[in-house]
């Protein structure tokens, strides 16, 4: 089957010069070109595809006075797509279209896969701006990008509506409203609240599935149509025109991303038509995604039981944190291996970005010699975005030297430090905050004689503290640390063992505050003071290790780091 026919990679094969080409008797012509068929490799935002004929359509200044066709050499045609493309206008206003983000994740993102070949093209509606280009490789991993762009636009939502609903099953429970369960408890008996963390984890999970964000965005395989030839056509030329009149563009970034020709003109074209990009462009890993979800669903599972697992003895709840624990390192060893992974991606993208040319760039009408199968002539891309470069960064040079200064930069900057940041840490880490909710709520009901020093506002001070102040501050640890033990040894053994050295400085602060908590238990009897003296040696911890953090990124500023 052949794979859905996109854009943005897409050598204009038949295009021909205004007066040239015409109607008429060219019809048989143009038939001949048609059934060659192109199937060709994708890249930015195109998969393998037929190019469409660019007879001249008559919002193209196209004719129809003739009877005789003139086939114009491809060389030829390089002139007439530099000076339509290089103006950077929309030629069709008909082209200019969005589709809302959910239309554009229906169906499991079902236009960003390879397995359909459908027309989406009624998904989409005109407009006078796009709100978001997505830009991406389609040799990326296609379930990566729509976990990342299901967690982008739908994830704020999902984490933000799910910590509310567990503020409300909180004070619901603590005034006995809600119905709870006996764990048997060691200390007593009474009902416990599993309500916040429950509720919570059902509201993310459906509003991160459901919600229908109608945020207008720009994806090639629905805004433009595959089946009209002439608008096809003003869709490719558009192209420039259409990043021109985007607010924002979203780099869905692998390792691929940076090879493609197409990707860099999509890049040149957005730099060059916004004075404040660095407001505008949005880069984001296509692995961002399943890691957001991994991490929060593994603090789910270990919320959970902190409220539901009965505790008859001091056993039973030494067995329960070994199980925790446990079930923690499963899932942090392969976070561990994937972040340094990553982070050496990084060092090749740098590398790639130092080296660009956009001779070098793949693109695919040069992977297949410029000749279709059935032996017709494909005009170059790389001629088209040469020029069009030319024009609007005065030379091939002055755009390399942007792109290995403002661009690396720019895609360092927003891979390593705007990727992991502070709201993030605290969305991913929201199902902990859940956890102390639940055992704060339950303690609320606990009988008398445990309510004299106030055990639910001391729980939920202890919760506050540890996740407003411990969980950043421990978030740019991780990051610095996997960075600093990012390089690869030569064999798998040493590579086991390099994760579960960096695996094991990570942890440590984690250790240690979780002996302080336990160290505070002994401290005091009333609750509220235990709180204060774990806060006071929480945020000691905190200063500790933020300025371990500096020390590393001093280290990383030494060259070869």
């Amino acid at each position: 089957m052949r794979r859905p026919s996109q854009t943005s990679e897409a050598s204009i094969r038949s295009w021909a010069v205004p007066g040239e080409w015409h109607e008429g008797d060219a019809r048989d012509a143009r038939d001949e070109w048609r059934h060659e068929g192109d199937a060709r490799e994708a890249s930015s935002s195109s998969s393998f595809m037929t190019i469409p004929d660019l007879h001249m359509a008559p919002s193209l200044g196209g004719t129809s006075t003739s009877d005789h066709t003139v086939m114009p050499d491809m060389d030829d045609l390089v002139p007439s797509l530099v000076e339509l493309v290089a103006r950077m206008d929309v030629i069709n206003p008909e082209v200019l279209r969005v589709t809302p983000v959910s239309r554009a994740l229906e169906r499991f993102a079902v236009a960003l896969r390879f397995e359909s070949d459908e027309d989406y093209y009624h998904k989409s509606h005109k407009s006078t701006k796009i709100s978001t280009f997505w830009s991406h490789s389609w040799h990326g991993g296609p379930w990566k990008k729509v976990l990342t762009l299901v967690t982008i636009y739908n994830g704020t939502a999902a984490v933000s509506l799910a910590f509310l609903t567990g503020v409300l099953m909180m004070v619901l429970f603590s005034f006995r409203t809600l119905p709870g369960t006996d764990r048997g408890w060691i200390f007593g008996s009474w009902e416990w609240s599993c309500w916040s963390t429950s509720s919570g984890f059902v509201v993310a999970s459906l509003v991160l599935t459901c919600w229908r964000s109608q945020k207008g965005v720009f994806l090639d395989r629905i805004c433009i149509c595959q089946n009209d030839e002439d608008l096809k056509t003003e869709a490719i030329l558009s192209l420039a025109g259409l990043l021109k009149n985007s607010d924002r563009m979203l780099i869905l970034w692998d390792p691929t991303w940076t090879e493609r020709l197409w990707c860099l003109f999509e890049l040149a074209a957005f730099l060059k038509s916004k004075t404040t990009q660095k407001q505008h462009l949005v880069v984001r890993p296509i692995f961002f995604g399943p890691l957001s979800i991994a991490i929060y669903l593994t603090l789910f599972a270990l919320a959970l039981p902190i409220s539901t697992v009965p505790i008859h003895t001091t056993t039973t709840m030494v067995e329960l944190l070994g199980a925790m624990v446990l079930s923690c390192l499963a899932v942090a060893f392969p976070t561990v291996s994937t972040l340094r992974s990553y982070f050496r991606d990084l060092d090749t993208m740098k590398l790639q970005l130092l080296s660009i040319s956009v001779d070098s760039a793949r693109s695919s009408c040069c992977d297949v010699n410029h000749v279709t199968p059935s032996g017709g002539r494909i005009p170059c891309d790389r001629k088209v975005v040469k020029e069009c470069v030319k024009i609007w960064f005065g030379s091939e040079l002055s755009f390399e030297n942007t792109v290995r200064t403002e661009v690396l930069d720019l895609l360092n900057c927003d891979l390593t430090e705007k990727v992991f940041s502070i709201p993030w840490a605290f969305g991913v880490t929201s199902p902990l905050f859940l956890g102390f909710m639940d055992v704060s709520a339950s303690m609320a009901t606990a009988p008398d004689h445990h309510q004299r020093d106030q055990p639910a506002l001391a729980l939920l001070l202890e919760g506050l503290v540890t996740w407003l102040c411990f969980v950043p501050v421990t978030k740019d640890l991780l990051i610095l640390l996997v960075r600093v033990g990012r390089k690869r040894p030569r064999s798998t053994c040493l590579e086991i063992l390099k994760n579960t050295v960096v695996l094991g400085a990570v942890a440590s602060p984690v250790f240690v505050m979780l002996a302080t908590y336990g160290l505070t238990r002994f401290a005091a009897v009333d609750a509220l003071q235990r709180a204060g003296i774990f806060a006071c040696c929480t945020l000691l911890l905190v200063v500790c290790n933020f300025l371990f953090a500096l020390g590393l990124r001093a280290l990383l500023r030494r060259p070869g780091w």
